[in-house]
């Protein structure tokens, strides 16, 4: 029986998590009368406690207000079912023992993708990264890296994550000094930094090539259909990019991570898994 109800705990857990994270990225940076209750963001009438079960309120609404009948944003079941998953499969690929460093750790970690999740959400809708979220990413990776090297009597996982750190965050600092901020922005840079703590130099680098394997690949790939279809509607106008256009960098980031932190793919092996594959 427990087998069976920890994990649906653990999902619970990380879609309860993620409707936090939701309301967050919807009101952060945004002036607002203090409430004690959700309310709809259309008719502004409270939203009832039946309502606001994660995921399942969402599709028993239909996606819309019960008062006012407004659509409900998609983000709303996405971000908690997504979050559900990652608790899980961070509970599955890295269950803590019942040691104090070992869940400090857990939780650490689960913070550290909880906040990822919410700057990729932010960074989707205004191409911009709240210093809160990226201090809260930077404290939480450091926290877990601690709390990793008390559990195992070494101090090596704590230097190998500000070293990550520091590496990671000079070189994409750099970047933007270089282009004076027109390659990217200092907020990458901080994200950057705090993958490093978390991670450690070496699985840090490989995370966040990663993700600049794919958001190159996903840009040429949109740069050259939007220039093939330009004169046609089959590519929908959000997904048209030219070489000016800007494009948030941390969703990609933010898969690296993943990856790494889920798999032991590294970017080397995948590359020559690719060669094997294409040639």
């Amino acid at each position: 029986m427990i087998d069976v109800a920890l994990p649906i705990f653990i999902f619970a857990m990380g879609a309860s998590v993620g409707s936090f994270i939701n309301v967050v990225t919807l009101r952060f940076g945004f002036s607002e009368k203090v409430r004690n209750r959700s309310h709809c963001m259309a008719c502004d009438i409270p939203i009832a406690s039946h309502d606001l079960i994660p995921i399942f309120s969402f599709f028993f609404l239909g996606g819309r207000c019960r008062h006012c009948k407004s659509k409900l944003t998609l983000q709303y079941p996405i971000v908690e079912l997504l979050l559900g998953v990652l608790f899980l499969s961070l509970w599955y690929t890295m269950p803590p023992s019942l040691t104090f460093w070992s869940l400090v750790n857990f939780v650490s970690v689960l913070v550290f993708l909880s906040t990822l999740v919410a700057l990729v959400v932010y960074d989707l809708k205004h191409t911009l990264v709240p210093l809160a979220f990226a201090y809260t990413l930077l404290v939480s990776g450091f926290v877990a890296t601690s709390a990793n090297a008390f559990r195992i009597s070494s101090l090596n996982p704590i230097f190998d994550g500000l070293i990550g750190g520091a590496v990671l965050f000079a070189f994409f600092a750099g970047i933007v000094f270089v282009t004076r901020g027109k390659g990217m922005g200092m907020g990458d840079a901080y994200i950057a930094g705090a993958v490093g703590v978390l991670l450690g130099i070496w699985r840090g680098i490989e995370a966040v090539s990663f993700g600049v394997w794919i958001a190159t690949a996903l840009y040429l790939t949109l740069l050259l259909l939007s220039s093939l279809l330009k004169k046609t509607t089959l590519l929908p106008a959000p997904f048209r990019v030219t070489i000016r256009k800007e494009l948030p960098f941390i969703p990609f980031i933010a898969i690296g991570v993943l990856i790494s932190l889920f798999t032991n793919l590294s970017p080397l092996e995948f590359g020559s898994w690719i060669g094997t594959f294409l040639w």
